[in-house]
């Protein structure tokens, strides 16, 4: 994990667009595609998944420029198992999975061991 500090406010604000404009370069076409309804994993570098499903978002932001990859989630994980409300880029989604598997996930309380 990485922290940065700034000395004024419009410094931090051009690290989080020049972070913005970095993650956008990285959306797959499949990625941008991702919709309302679906169901995704994100492998962490923590060594567990983040379970999570795209929620309806009728919101300015989300149709801009600056939002445009961004969607409305709820996420799940070992680490926060009744889930968290909040947005994520499209770009850290792995994965697009089945409401089935999500489910599976969710049984399984998202602890989830890799195949090898």
């Amino acid at each position: 994990m990485e922290f940065q500090s700034f000395d004024t406010w419009d410094e931090m604000m051009a690290a989080i667009e020049k972070a913005r404009v970095a993650a956008d370069g990285r959306v797959k076409e499949w990625q941008s595609a991702i919709k309302t309804g679906a169901c995704y994993i994100q492998a962490t570098e923590y060594g567990f998944f983040i379970f999570g499903e795209i929620l309806d978002a009728d919101d300015a932001f989300y149709k801009s420029q600056e939002g445009r990859n961004y969607r409305l989630c709820r996420a799940y994980s070992v680490a926060c198992p009744d889930g968290e409300s909040g947005d994520v880029h499209v770009s850290v989604i792995t994965a697009v999975i089945s409401r089935e598997l999500f489910e599976a996930a969710k049984s399984k309380g998202w602890n989830i061991e890799p195949q090898e």
